[in-house]
């Protein structure tokens, strides 16, 4: 349907409320009897069924290198996160006692890499091993397609049985000190590839932004050498300071990613960073004739497209969209995105197998775009979750390509707009 028809159907869906829709009649709610000598007015309700005029369905969130809390995931076939840490500097010396001069490292003993989890995301009734593999390559080891065969038995440098209780707030993960010496005696990166794996579902979260993963291994026999502590580093991409930084640590989906929806559904959250983009086109002649008192987005949810975490609570947000209407390309446009609490925006619970009408609260965004006007606003929203990237969960609505019953809509709760004088 054309924009016109939609602007069409729009404007006669509210003269309709306006002459047969349901309401309410307020007395009180317009002035001061000094003022006005009709003080009461018809609440009324309308649904709008052609005001969202593109929604579609963006993947990838959040972009590689920008999640360093990581929750390493085994659950078959349905979920598989593993995570990769760069140690792109390793030592090659280091000072004995109280002797002025450095010394050559010669050898590595107690090699172990240490990380943070959360232990309530990561409690367990069962053990859980832990793995760790050098996947250096000098390929583009940013695509999973590279990586993931690299987690295999030729190359692992440690590994670790966890019981239940030993899974505390500090893990410590032994590695192959020949190995990790081999490293640094031919002046060579570090890559650490992390798996874990048990009884089905498996689920342990790294605190990475918080206590960045860290070598630590002894370098002398002679208790008062300090541990070596080394940090991630990543030196690639070479002169892309901001890109290599963010790439130290990042994590590895080997299974459960779900491609792209097809037209008719909208996706958000799950291992693929889903996240949907709402545009409307509310004609002006709706905004400027009423006073709206709740404005609620109407999306018909459906069950979810996999079987991972169906039984999950997924939070919803909803963002307005800061870019300007002159920005043309929606993804581009759909990373400006406003706060989800700035703008009064009900944030929703969900759980991935349910079904049914949702509502969304919009009042405050759509009277903002109201006084913004459309020269200044897209008039467009985004639908995210925290939880993207790091849970198989997704949540699915019906998009505009669904039947109409079932598209996204626009329900109006409203008041004529009347003007003010001495009658």
């Amino acid at each position: 349907m054309s924009e016109r028809n939609f602007r069409g159907a729009a404007i006669a869906a509210l003269l309709i409320g306006l002459l047969v829709g349901c309401s309410e009649h307020v007395t009180g709610s317009l002035g001061c009897p000094a003022l006005c000598s009709d003080q009461s007015a018809d609440l009324r309700d309308t649904t709008l069924t052609g005001v969202v005029v593109l929604d579609t369905t963006f993947g990838g969130f959040p972009r590689l290198g920008d999640l360093h809390d990581i929750t390493l995931l085994d659950r078959g076939d349905t979920a598989d996160v593993r995570l990769v840490v760069r140690y792109d500097s390793l030592p090659r010396r280091y000072v004995l006692g109280t002797a002025t001069a450095d010394s050559a490292i010669r050898r590595v003993d107690s090699a172990v890499v240490q990380f943070r989890i959360d232990t309530v995301a990561s409690k367990s009734t069962q053990p859980v091993t832990i793995d760790a593999f050098d996947v250096d390559t000098t390929a583009i080891d940013t695509l999973p397609a590279t990586l993931i065969p690299l987690y295999r038995p030729d190359r692992l440098i440690g590994s670790q049985t966890f019981q239940p209780a030993e899974l505390k707030d500090t893990l410590r993960l032994p590695l192959n000190n020949a190995k990790i010496f081999a490293k640094i005696r031919d002046t060579l990166r570090l890559r650490i590839g992390l798996r874990v794996r048990g009884t089905p579902p498996v689920k342990l979260a790294v605190l990475g932004s918080s206590y960045a993963p860290r070598l630590r291994f002894r370098v002398s026999a002679d208790t008062t050498v300090r541990p070596d502590t080394v940090m991630p580093q990543s030196l690639t991409p070479t002169g892309e300071v901001n890109i290599s930084t963010s790439l130290r640590l990042y994590p590895v989906v080997a299974a459960g990613q779900l491609p792209p929806p097809s037209a008719d559904r909208l996706a958000v959250g799950g291992l693929a960073g889903a996240r949907a983009y709402l545009r409307f086109d509310i004609p002006s002649i709706i905004l400027d004739s009423v006073q709206v008192i709740r404005a609620s987005l109407l999306l018909t949810q459906r069950p979810a497209r996999s079987t991972g975490s169906v039984a999950d609570t997924v939070t919803l947000y909803t963002q307005p969209v800061l870019a300007a209407p002159t920005i043309t390309d929606v993804f581009t446009a759909a990373t400006f995105l406003g706060g989800y609490l700035s703008y009064g925006v009900d944030t929703l619970v969900l759980t991935p197998r349910d079904s049914g009408l949702k509502s969304v609260e919009l009042v405050n965004l759509v009277r903002v775009w109201r006084s913004a006007g459309t020269a200044n606003s897209s008039r467009s929203i985004v639908l995210r979750s925290p939880q993207e990237g790091l849970t198989p969960g997704e949540l699915s609505f019906f998009s505009m390509e669904a039947p109409v019953a079932v598209r996204p809509r626009l329900r109006l709760t409203y008041v004529p707009r009347r003007g003010f004088g001495i009658p």
